[in-house]
């Protein structure tokens, strides 16, 4: 599997690699599959996940923090600090 995705990696930085021509002179060169090289040259993006075996469907989903709940001990720092504040004012 690492060599396809060397390949995938050199047509990514390779601008010579963007023409037709040039990526099937790459794709030819490498050592892999017949099955891999035949889906590439065919642009068969289904028979590429099945050979590779990939899950093309990633799914993601948020939840919203849950407010804290107060607890006993909130209250009386409060409190604590409003008799600061009297105090020094």
């Amino acid at each position: 599997m690492s060599n396809i995705i060397q390949l995938f990696e050199r047509m990514g930085q390779d601008a010579g690699l963007q023409s037709r021509d040039a990526q099937l002179t790459a794709i030819q060169a490498t050592d892999l599959t017949a099955e891999l090289k035949q889906a590439l040259l065919a642009n068969d993006a289904v028979s590429l996940e099945r050979q590779l075996d990939i899950a093309p469907d990633i799914f993601c989903a948020l939840f919203p923090a849950e407010d804290e709940q107060p607890t006993e001990e909130a209250p009386a720092e409060q409190e604590q600090d409003t008799i600061r504040m009297v105090a020094n004012g």
